[in-house]
């Protein structure tokens, strides 16, 4: 397959990968100030999310490397963990961006 049509199907090298992640948060008043706390994190490390606001997809920027992809993985999860009145963070394996398999 020509490097045209793998850039364009998101095929091989340029394959995008994401995560799915969910929380709790114990105080359902603060969450407004949270996710926008939570935003300016995501947007530092460099990441974009979709979904709602305890339960998410997240990618890294465009061209990222898996290595890079792997450490703002972590650099996430453990930022959620790290904040007072989150419970139950949980950060699923890396999965194809475009082609799933994507949560129900």
């Amino acid at each position: 397959m020509k490097k045209r049509l793998r850039k364009k199907k998101h095929l091989c090298e340029f394959k995008q990968f994401g995560w799915y992640v969910e929380y709790e948060l114990s105080e359902r008043s603060e969450e407004e100030e949270f996710w926008d706390l939570m935003l300016d994190e995501i947007d530092s490390i460099g990441l974009e999310v979709g979904g709602a606001t305890t339960s998410f997809f997240t990618t890294p920027r465009k061209g990222a490397s898996l290595e890079q992809t792997y450490e703002k993985r972590q650099q996430l999860h453990s930022w959620l963990q790290q904040q007072p009145g989150i419970t139950g963070v949980t950060s699923s394996p890396l999965t194809d961006a475009w082609y799933g398999p994507f949560q129900n």
